[in-house]
């Protein structure tokens, strides 16, 4: 069990690494280009990231799932039932309210920097969230 928690917690804490370095390093980055290169540079990330991160979102959740199983006749299952459903949350959350946006964007509307502002304010919500869950994974599987 041991290593499963370690497998789990690594794909979890990558992803929410890799949403945190979206924030706080590659967008701030883009956005002292000119326009045209931050576009281009959104949007072929969107492309990257649009692949990989639904796998790993899903991966997250089944592994989140599992651990929820492993430890359910212990008392951590309720903090990790509280993981589950933040994680879940914002799956969903960013399906309904982050996807359609990072499109737009991706597609260049006319508006894509309004709309890339907006995302990234969502974006932070998101990464709060699943920190959140992540912290709640760590505290009952490394106690």
């Amino acid at each position: 069990m041991h290593l499963f928690n370690v497998a789990t917690l690594f794909v979890v804490l990558t992803l929410v690494g890799v949403e945190f370095s979206v924030s706080a390093f590659t967008n701030p980055a883009a956005s002292q280009l000119e326009p045209e290169s931050q576009l281009k540079l959104l949007s072929r990330s969107a492309l990257v990231l649009g692949k990989v991160m639904p796998v790993w979102y899903m991966a997250s959740t089944v592994l989140l799932g599992i651990e929820t199983w492993l430890y359910w006749h212990t008392p951590g299952r309720a903090i990790l039932l509280a993981a589950d459903t933040i994680w879940i949350l914002t799956s969903v959350a960013s399906i309904v309210f982050l996807v359609p946006l990072a499109r737009r964007v991706a597609e260049g509307d006319a508006d894509w920097q309004r709309l890339n502002r907006v995302w990234d304010g969502r974006h932070r919500v998101r990464i709060a969230a699943v920190a959140a869950a992540a912290v709640l994974l760590a505290y009952v599987v490394v106690r």
